[in-house]
């Protein structure tokens, strides 16, 4: 591509984001050892150069009307794409150091990825901790000097496109003004930090013998794996059940041929379910590696909400529409389908559980911690992404900052590695408050059974089919949904916990 051509741009770019969500799929779903997104970035090299950039930004400023969304998202990946092509060799260095490094315990040799499974299922508290002390220091030692000099360069060229720094850029493209949204977040932990308190406080008392001043941050996971209810959740069932749940709401899991299932079990493969959008309708992959557990439970239901809307997004929408846009639609349609988990009639249909009072509680409790999580990330991304010079004082600030979000002593060395590109934590936030105000829209029009009605199948295809054309806010006001904000949320969480 000698000239700038927008839509030879558009075509080339649909086919970089194929090849490297494939690339994603087979590393990560065991079928390749090593990652090599730099050789995808050296195939498209006219895509994420500085003078692309500058073309698209002025095209952007220069156009009115309805173009100027579309415009506004293929900036968003073309700066995505500059920061990505900049840092591609750290990149593929940490996934690949990530994907072979292995932590000594117990006399054996424990995979790092690994190490958050065998975590989450040692009973013993002491092993548990050694463990963890173990993980902790691979990531002080072995990933963060890699993510450290990796978000220096991000933060240098934020700074080298005319901006401010990183979270400046951000807000701009994305247009989310992350002051304002952490404002609404910071006023959630405010108004939800006694019920929180008190909640998780009774909860490790009746399942661990323990109490919120005394649990360790390693003990959360064990804690939330909640073997308690492996004998309602089991592994054997997990496929079975989201194919159920489809078919109920008219769609059928097994006449998608455009979803890929790989149940497959192989070493170097996620243990936690994911799903890869290769060819966006037509080739989605939806990969799971049942063990049984709640948690795999809410992952397949997570992952399999961003597998259907991406098989059922209209194939003739333009490339920006089908794979760019705001995030929070696609995470919010997700987090739809995760949180039937919290449904008593669900989970009395789909996996005969009758009496699930105490682990509606417990997901509930849940739920909160990861809402407020998520909330000191926020908190957290904002100071860390104004910086530009060193990064060694953000250790400090994010163990204060999380730990005043989670009420448990949060380790420093997770800084930089408990980070996401692009503040995509921003994304989470704002797609919990989508499906918050979702989840009443679809209760209200079909009842608390709206999960088995084809009507409701029927209507979350239109929605679907739209793909990231709107951004959250627009998706609501389009359907009555009001305002986007934690409203919904804490009605939801007040219902379960009280006030």
């Amino acid at each position: 591509m000698t000239a700038f051509d927008l839509e030879t741009y558009r075509q080339r770019s649909e086919a970089f984001t194929g090849e490297l969500d494939a690339e994603y799929y087979r590393h990560f779903a065991g079928l390749k050892a090593d990652c090599d997104l730099s050789a995808i970035y050296d195939r498209y090299p006219e895509l994420f150069t500085r003078p692309a950039v500058d073309t698209l930004t002025e095209l952007y400023a220069a156009t009115e009307g309805p173009q100027k969304k579309p415009l506004a998202f293929l900036l968003d990946f073309a700066i995505d794409g500059f920061m990505g092509e900049q840092t591609k060799e750290l990149t593929d260095e940490i996934a690949n150091l990530e994907g072979g490094l292995t932590i000594s315990f117990d006399g054996e040799e424990v995979g790092y990825r690994q190490s958050s499974v065998v975590l989450a299922n040692e009973p013993d508290a002491a092993r548990r901790r050694q463990l963890y002390e173990a993980r902790l220091e691979a990531t002080r030692t072995q990933l963060n000097p890699r993510y450290n000099e990796s978000w220096q360069v991000q933060h240098d060229l934020a700074r080298e496109l005319g901006y401010a720094d990183y979270a400046d850029l951000y807000s701009e493209v994305r247009a989310v003004d992350f002051s304002m949204l952490r404002a609404v977040t910071d006023s959630f932990l405010q108004e939800t930090e006694g019920v929180y308190q008190r909640s998780l406080d009774k909860l490790l008392a009746a399942t661990m013998g323990s109490s919120l001043d005394k649990v360790h941050y390693c003990d959360l996971a064990y804690l939330m794996r909640a073997p308690q209810f492996d004998d309602i959740f089991g592994g054997d069932r997990l496929l079975g059940t989201f194919d159920h749940l489809l078919a109920d709401m008219g769609i059928s899991l097994k006449g998608q041929a455009n979803i890929h299932v790989d149940a497959a079990a192989r070493d170097g493969k996620s243990p936690r379910a994911f799903c890869a959008p290769v060819h966006v309708p037509d080739e989605i992959y939806l990969v799971v590696m049942p063990k049984g557990g709640q948690d795999d439970y809410g992952a397949l239901l997570h992952e399999g909400g961003h597998a259907e809307q991406f098989a059922h997004i209209r194939r003739d929408l333009p490339f920006e529409y089908r794979y760019l846009g705001d995030n929070a639609i696609n995470e919010g349609f997700a987090f739809l389908f995760e949180h039937l988990l919290f449904n008593p009639r669900w989970l009395e249909r789909y996996l005969d559980f009758t009496d699930s009072g105490e682990f509606l509680t417990f997901a509930a409790i849940v739920e909160l911690y990861f809402l407020r999580r998520y909330a000191g990330k926020l908190a957290y991304e904002v100071e860390l992404h104004a910086q530009t010079g060193s990064l060694d004082a953000c250790a400090q600030t994010y163990g204060r900052l999380l730990t005043e979000a989670v009420q448990v002593a949060t380790p420093e060395d997770n800084y930089l590695t408990d980070v996401d590109l692009g503040f995509y934590c921003s994304s989470y936030l704002r797609a919990w408050m989508l499906e918050g105000a979702l989840r009443m829209l679809f209760q209200d029009r079909f009842g608390m059974e709206w999960f088995r009605d084809p009507e409701a199948g029927a209507w979350l295809k239109e929605l679907w089919s739209h793909g990231q054309e709107f951004s959250a806010e627009q998706l609501l006001l389009k359907n009555g949904g009001g305002k986007l904000d934690m409203g919904p949320l804490k009605l939801h969480l007040e219902r379960a916990l009280g006030r």
